[in-house]
């Protein structure tokens, strides 16, 4: 009985280790100098005032409210939608559907749309991205007092509709009448969104691309059967579908275990017998929430578009599985299918190599010093200690390994804002893998910040929304140079030098 209080000892040994550790190491090499490879936000909006070209800006934001009417049982539909820069004719649309809690129904469902490196994949293959704002209010809403998120979940209440009713809308402001007509669609979901994204995949499988459910979705919600597994009448294009459930290992609750982790696991089961090209990746070492599974999904998704989608957009092709790979859930290995030793229909099928490997990471419990390196700097009180609060923003596992470091920032520019300070100014193209990466400033060769990209939290929103290239440093003499370089693991990508260009 003693086993846990000795565990709990352990655990705080090693934070005064690491701890000590980490003072010692800043007395070597530093205060000042650890501050400044600790990555600081970027500024939101620009200090500019005169015309800037933004190269983060790389599409047009549209928005629509739909307020209920009739039937319908959602208290709010807002809207926002992202059409990339010179696509004259939109392919396809990938819509992310948060999830039920207070926080995902608020603005974080909209901002989806701004995610720089889910544009990527949207500009990679000319779609659209849809995000959503459905409130649940969980202190007001009569109608259902005991599951206040079916008021919108249950595609039947009037959320389907809405969407269709700003689909159309949409298609009139954007100039884009193909996003009218059976456009087909990348569904995303979470937690309750998943629900709603597997209702949707049952009733529209045929302009349906792909499915990604990251948390339940396991679960077919209706009026007069408010739990039934999605296993009855069985819609045979829905066979043809790729999905991947994106699951917790751990739940915070009995009914969060059996509707996003149980019942998820017997749809799968079920499905992929019957020769789904399904998969199953359980997220090691977390539970409902997670900030790794887009470094599984967007290429997962970027795979299967370049299989399914057509030139002219009118039909999608089938999934080849015979080119595909298999991975086992119980001992995580993979290969090709061709070599796969057990059975075919128990395996997850993944669409390649790369995504194999990438599962195979995602389900992996993290070593023990990233484990501890993650407690560490996520710990409030301890990163303000040390001066560096915003160190928790940028502080997360990272369990899949990059495979490319990202490109390198251009159109440097400086710009003297005042006697004292200038202002340096970059151009970036985020990718599918890196997004928008960290930043290190340069002032003569020597260090002067470490800027921190656009990250994501735990529901797989951005976080912040919107950033801008700028940087404020102090005006030292009248020839110095500024280089900036863009980093991740593997290393960095520095630009071009450049010096004072003009002055405000």
């Amino acid at each position: 009985m003693r086993l846990p209080f000795i565990i709990n000892i352990r655990w705080k040994f090693l934070y005064i280790f690491m701890f000590t550790a980490l003072i010692l190491l800043l007395m070597h090499l530093g205060w000042t100098n650890w501050l400044l490879s600790v990555p600081q936000p970027l500024p939101q909006k620009t200090t500019l005032s005169f015309g800037q070209r933004n190269s983060l800006e790389r599409g047009k934001y549209y928005e629509i409210s739909v307020p209920p009417t009739g039937e319908a049982k959602y208290i709010s539909a807002d809207y926002r939608l992202w059409i990339p820069n010179g696509v004259e004719t939109v392919r396809g649309l990938i819509v992310k559907q948060h999830g039920c809690s207070d926080d995902s129904a608020t603005e974080l469902g909209l901002v989806h749309v701004n995610d720089l490196q889910w544009q990527s994949l949207a500009i990679k293959h000319q779609l659209a991205i849809l995000g959503s704002k459905y409130p649940t209010d969980y202190q007001t809403v009569g109608r259902y007092p005991d599951d206040p998120c079916n008021s919108w979940a249950v595609i039947d209440r009037g959320s389907e509709d809405a969407l269709f009713k700003a689909l159309r809308d949409f298609a009139q402001n954007s100039r884009h009448p193909e996003l009218a007509t059976k456009l087909p669609w990348v569904l995303w979901g979470h937690s309750g969104g998943a629900d709603w994204a597997m209702q949707m995949l049952q009733k529209y499988p045929e302009r349906t691309i792909a499915l990604v459910i990251m948390r339940c979705g396991g679960v077919l919600i209706s009026p007069s059967k408010p739990s039934e597994l999605l296993t009855s009448n069985i819609n045979p294009a829905v066979l043809q579908v790729p999905v991947l459930f994106a699951l917790g290992e751990t739940g915070s609750s009995e009914s969060v275990l059996y509707e996003c982790i149980d019942l998820p696991k017997q749809i799968f089961s079920r499905f992929r017998k019957a020769g789904a090209p399904w998969a199953i990746a359980e997220e090691a070492n977390e539970g409902h929430l997670s900030t790794d599974t887009r470094f599984l999904a967007i290429p997962y998704l970027d795979s299967i578009l370049t299989s399914r989608l057509t030139t002219d957009g009118t039909e999608l092709r089938q999934i080849d599985q015979a080119k595909g790979w298999l991975a086992n859930s119980s001992d995580h290995s993979i290969s090709a299918i061709s070599q796969y030793q057990g059975n075919p229909l128990e395996a997850s099928c993944l669409p390649n190599q790369e995504t194999s490997y990438k599962w195979q990471e995602y389900v992996t419990t993290p070593s023990f010093w990233n484990q501890m390196k993650y407690k560490f700097c996520s710990n409030k009180i301890l990163t303000s200690i040390l001066g560096a609060p915003h160190l928790i923003n940028s502080c997360y596992p990272h369990k899949i390994s990059l495979t490319q470091k990202p490109s390198t920032p251009t159109d440097v520019h400086v710009i003297k804002i005042s006697p004292t300070e200038n202002l340096l100014t970059w151009s970036f193209t985020p990718d599918l893998e890196n997004g928008l990466p960290h930043f290190r400033i340069y002032r003569n060769n020597n260090l002067v910040a470490t800027l921190q990209g656009q990250e994501r939290n735990g529901v797989d929103a951005p976080e912040p929304p919107n950033v801008v290239l700028e940087f404020r440093d102090r005006v030292t003499t009248s020839k110095d140079i500024y280089t900036v370089s863009a980093f991740n693991s593997l290393g960095e990508s520095i630009s071009q030098a450049s010096h004072l260009v003009r002055e405000t």
